[in-house]
């Protein structure tokens, strides 16, 4: 009778984990997804600077009304945008490195799950317009998010299924 006892304790905790382990999995939110779109406002040594957003594909384009300024005032604008644009906290206002993509001078942003890249577009076409600042940024998953998007979840998987067995 005991050990009948002890088998159904042991089966009633396997299935709890089992089904705990499902509402995580289910109710699992990645960080940086609410994207938005529209009109800004970045605010720096007391002047307003007015820009707006809209999604062109997996970017988002950005263009202000009045140029900020000199490179290091385009970067703080650039990470106001980005976290304008993908609300995660956790971006860091510095740049790790720049690139050179299609003409666009790029600068990469790292944060927690995800890196963002903020491209500024050159003016080379448009002569009535030479200081206008515009450009798009983007969002790219990183190694930690690969870690716990995909790796840890198949690591607990597994082990569940060799714990179950």
């Amino acid at each position: 009778m005991a050990d009948n006892c002890r088998h159904s304790d042991i089966l009633f905790w396997k299935k709890s984990i089992l089904w705990l382990l499902i509402l995580l999995a289910t109710s699992y939110h990645p960080i940086g997804i609410a994207e938005n779109t529209g009109v800004f406002q970045y605010q720096n040594d007391g002047e307003s600077y007015p820009y707006s957003v809209k999604q062109t594909g997996d970017n988002y384009t950005f263009e202000f009304e009045k140029n900020p300024g000199k490179e290091g005032k385009k970067l703080k604008a650039a990470a106001h945008v980005l976290q304008s644009v993908y609300g995660d906290a956790s971006i860091n206002p510095t740049y790790s490195e720049t690139f050179m993509k299609e003409n666009a001078q790029c600068f990469v942003f790292d944060a927690n799950f995800y890196s963002y890249r903020a491209c500024f577009l050159p003016n080379d076409y448009s002569p009535v317009n030479r200081d206008r600042f515009w450009g798009f940024v983007t969002q790219l998953p990183n190694a930690m998010w690969l870690v716990t998007r995909n790796l840890l979840p198949a690591l607990l998987g597994l082990g569940l299924f060799f714990y179950l067995l």
